[in-house]
């Protein structure tokens, strides 16, 4: 890799299942169309549901160890 990073990808795959070939963006490793604009959920709803979905895979992160 070099020292620049000029040489990343997006750590993304693709509907084909190969990898993004697109650049992340600055300070991400997924690119614009994986996620790396994102800013996060804003609504109240959003915030909520990505609570629950934090819990429910850390739980399972926690059983597979």
């Amino acid at each position: 890799m070099s020292s620049q990073g000029l040489d990343r990808l997006c750590h993304a795959k693709t509907k084909s299942g190969a990898p993004c070939q697109s650049r992340p963006c600055p300070g991400n490793v997924r690119c614009k169309w994986h996620g790396g604009m994102s800013t996060g959920p804003k609504s109240t709803e959003g915030k909520a549901k990505s609570l629950a979905n934090l819990k429910q895979n850390r739980g399972k992160q926690e059983s597979n160890d």
